[in-house]
């Protein structure tokens, strides 16, 4: 054989390997890597030290390890902190109101996350807007189709107050009606209306001996029989049935039945779901304000949307911070399914 052609073989198998690595792998210099990491030239200064004690050789970087003009790390990234309120969510609103607070309580996270849920509450009052809103007791009904309720319905209200205007009313459209409360210091009867009625609580799981926080509708100690919406459903023969309207008012106590309803995904279950809020002086703790505020946008993302916002007066004193709102939704979601 030629010995030239012997001499060109391994050469061109040299360059094909060469052209490979080159493809599969980007030279990174040190100081390029560190300057773009920065984000800013201001930081160069800062940085001229750092890089002095980097090593002068160019890594080896795969192509996958770039992002965005970043390195990826392979460290095991931090739990995510939870932020009450998102850039986005101002611009859609407006700027954060002060009420006339001091500095340390307008950084607070409670107070960031409250601001936006009495924002969303005042100035995104209708995500949808109802042309046939009926009357319903002390509640409301959007009976536009496809969320139009007729016999066979069945409706679960929960947190009475001895007011079962609205309960009467949906037995009056021809729906099986259940009330329940567990503070009123009755038992189990039908009234002549054909509304049952229950003295079980609403929770995110079965208590059989609970002692309510006292307020304006339980002045003295009580014990209360809790039950999750599951199994109440189980208890009266509905588990494989839709609720067709869904009322609670239970005093704060929503916030954790609405995350269970999430986790559950028993929210694709529900055509009409009412409730009134609450954030009281005492209760939930302040702390919890953020959770609360993903708990409320989590609630729309899964469909609900309000077209009915009915806020109550507020006070923005810290110690005596109160919130309170009755919504009326209807699950657009629901004729997807």
């Amino acid at each position: 054989m030629n010995r030239r052609v012997v001499l060109v073989v391994p050469f061109v198998g040299i360059m094909i390997l060469v052209l490979y690595t080159r493809n599969q792998f980007n030279v990174v210099d040190p100081k390029v890597a560190a300057f773009e990491d920065t984000g800013s030239k201001s930081n160069m200064v800062h940085m001229s030290q750092k890089i002095m004690q980097m090593s002068t050789k160019p890594a080896l970087i795969t192509k996958k390890e770039v992002r965005f003009g970043k390195l990826a790390t392979t460290k095991k990234p931090m739990k995510e902190k939870i932020e009450p309120v998102m850039e986005t969510d101002w611009m859609a609103l407006e700027e954060m109101p002060t009420h006339k607070q001091p500095e340390n309580v307008l950084r607070s996270d409670w107070w960031t996350a409250s601001a936006f849920i009495e924002i969303d509450f005042r100035k995104r009052p209708k995500d949808y807007k109802c042309r046939n809103m009926k009357n319903v007791g002390n509640w409301y009904l959007c009976q536009d189709k496809p969320y139009n309720l007729q016999k066979p319905c069945l409706v679960y209200s929960f947190g009475i107050a001895n007011d079962f205007s609205f309960d009467d009313a949906m037995a009056k459209l021809g729906c099986e009606v259940h009330s329940f409360d567990p503070s009123m210091n009755k038992t189990a009867h039908v009234r002549n209306s054909s509304v049952s009625f229950h003295p079980i609580g609403l929770s995110n799981r079965v208590i059989k001996n609970f002692n309510p926080r006292h307020d304006i509708y339980v002045t003295d100690d009580q014990t209360w029989n809790m039950m999750d919406l599951l199994s109440i459903m189980d208890k009266l023969g509905h588990k494989n049935r839709d609720l067709d309207y869904l009322k609670i008012d239970v005093e704060g106590h929503e916030w954790s039945v609405i995350d269970y309803l999430l986790q559950t995904g028993l929210t694709s279950r529900i055509r009409h779901f009412s409730l009134e809020y609450h954030i009281f002086p005492d209760w939930p703790a302040k702390a919890l304000y953020p959770n609360l505020l993903q708990t409320y946008k989590r609630l729309k993302e899964a469909g609900f949307y309000k077209y009915f916002t009915g806020l109550h007066p507020l006070d923005h004193r810290p110690k005596h911070f109160n919130i309170q709102a009755d919504v009326c939704y209807v699950n657009v979601k629901y004729m997807m399914r």
